[in-house]
């Protein structure tokens, strides 16, 4: 954007200071020139940029020109939009996210490490009576004092033990969590919400930053028109007075007294003077166009034609869409559509849902809990079956039951919930100071507007009455019955009275496009040639 200080060099009631009436600051005595010619600087009138990326200067014919229009749209496609819009894409994913909450979560588990060798035989012991039995004998080794429960007895055995392999899933299918998930589903799609007003809010600051380049740069060229205009009369008075009173550039030390007799000497000196004003506004003119239009290109990004240019070539008040409303109907807009405004009441919304879920955080979560597993151990006879009641080696399970997870730290929770509640009431109070701020926003940008407009029509007038006085002077000063200063102050009046009336219409622009972001929708329209 630019800066108002850079605008202010030209616009500003200093900047037309009277030049035949400044006191010189004093100089030394003229000192006969040297023989070698001193070279002569570029003039800004002249300045023409040295290709289609050089924003200072006369253009280069080849450029593309683009409308307001076309330059909004290449805007809304430049990195801080794209930015904007990725973030509503993640937030998308996190509602899909909270969506697909009630899904079972598979926690599993999976171990390969050394096992135990097991062998077991089936011997049959009977007294002789025929009431005998068959017992399972499983040992690690043949040595009955050998424990493989014991840690010298696990590490002894390890050179045969093999490999085991355990695999364990275990979930919780979902029954209620009295409004845990739900809840958090709500304030996953008010996220959602905020973001897609977060990405409008961009759009439109984008669109503000657009048009306020855009009158810059229609201002400055406005500018840069009228100090040429002004240059040539000051250029033809010049040439008129020097052959009047004889002595151009090169007679520095020619004698007055062979000229008109009639003409005041001190008026080549005054035109002079009043060209080398017009020579240093210039520079500062084209200085601000090249920032206007730099600001244009910044905006744009890549999508935009390298280098381009814009259709318009003088800047006009833009016109209002169904005509200038009441401020209080404004203000009713901006609560309805401005992004702020919309934002302050999603914040609203997500408070309480947070706080409804801290409510929710004191009750337990029901569910159906399931786990399966399986164990095997290659080195461990499967068929061990009467040893041991649970067999720890080589096993397959699956469980069923109803589950209930609560955590008892309510003293937390006591804390989250008294947290939303306050975060809830702040929500409240910001959106009750983002109506008020919003409708302040409205009430300037309105003020400004209409005393813009006033502005114009003033300038407008003033204008044409001081073009007539700069007329009356020349044709009074070609006829020998004027003088150089009643022109330059007269021409001094009419080019300010034009910065007056083009400053006018920028202030008039750029109050409407600060009130169509105040109210958060576009109330204006380019008007003139190259309006669509």
């Amino acid at each position: 954007m630019l800066r108002a200080s850079s605008l202010c060099v030209l616009l500003g009631a200093g900047l037309l200071s009277p030049v035949v009436d400044a006191a010189p600051p004093p100089v030394a005595a003229p000192s006969a020139p040297e023989d070698t010619p001193t070279p002569r600087r570029a003039s800004a009138f002249d300045a023409v940029a040295d290709g289609r990326l050089d924003p200072y200067g006369r253009r280069p014919a080849d450029v593309s020109r683009l409308g307001l229009d076309q330059i909004v749209r290449y805007a809304l496609e430049n990195p801080a939009v794209k930015s904007a819009d990725e973030q509503v894409t993640a937030m998308r994913a996190q509602l899909r996210k909270a969506q697909f909450a009630w899904v079972p979560v598979i926690e599993t588990s999976a171990t390969l490490s050394p096992g135990v060798n097991i062998r077991c035989d089936d011997v049959n012991l009977d007294d002789g009576s025929g009431d005998g039995f068959d017992f399972q004998y499983c040992r690690s080794r043949d040595d009955n004092s050998f424990d493989v429960n014991t840690i010298d007895g696990y590490f002894a055995q390890l050179a045969d033990a093999g490999v085991r392999f355990e695999f364990r899933a275990d979930m919780v299918i979902p029954i209620t969590t009295f409004g845990k998930i739900r809840n958090t589903r709500k304030l996953a799609e008010v996220g959602v919400a905020l973001k897609e007003l977060e990405k409008g809010q961009v759009e439109q600051e984008t669109v503000l930053r657009v048009q306020q380049a855009y009158a810059a740069l229609l201002l400055a060229r406005d500018t840069v028109g009228i100090l040429r205009e002004a240059k040539g009369i000051v250029d033809k008075a010049q040439r008129r007075i020097e052959a009047e009173v004889g002595g151009g550039d090169d007679d520095w030390d020619a004698d007055p007294s062979e000229g008109d007799s009639l003409r005041d000497p001190d008026d080549l000196i005054k035109v002079k003077l009043a060209a080398i004003e017009l020579e240093q506004l210039m520079r500062q003119a084209l200085n601000v166009e090249s920032y206007a239009l730099s600001a244009l290109w910044a905006l744009a990004g890549d999508a935009a034609p390298p280098g381009f240019d814009v259709k318009a070539s003088k800047l006009r008040p833009m016109a209002i869409e169904g005509g200038l409303q009441r401020p209080a109907d404004y203000k009713q807009m901006a609560v309805a559509r401005r992004p702020e405004a919309r934002m302050a009441s999603a914040a609203v919304k997500a408070r309480e849902f947070q706080e409804k879920l801290a409510r929710s955080n004191f009750l337990p979560d029901l569910g159906i809990a399931v786990q399966t597993g399986i164990a095997r151990s290659n080195a461990v006879d499967q068929d061990m079956s009467q040893l041991y009641y649970q067999d720890g080696f080589n096993w397959t399970r699956f469980s069923a039951a109803l589950a209930m997870r609560w955590r008892w730290d309510f003293h937390f929770k006591t804390f989250d919930l008294q947290t939303a509640r306050a975060n809830t009431r702040a929500a409240m109070r910001q959106e009750e100071a983002a109506a008020l701020l919003l409708g302040l926003d409205v009430q300037q940008a309105y003020g400004d507007l209409v005393e813009a407009k006033h502005l114009v029509d003033t300038y407008d007038e003033a204008v044409d009455l001081s073009w007539r006085l700069v007329v009356s002077g020349q044709q009074k000063d070609s006829v020998g019955g004027g003088n150089a200063t009643e022109l330059l102050r007269n021409l001094e009046k009419w080019y300010k009275r034009r910065f007056d009336y083009a400053q006018a219409i920028f202030s008039y622009n750029d109050a409407l496009a600060r009130l169509s972001r105040a109210v958060g929708t576009q109330l204006g329209r380019e008007t003139g040639p190259t309006a669509p």
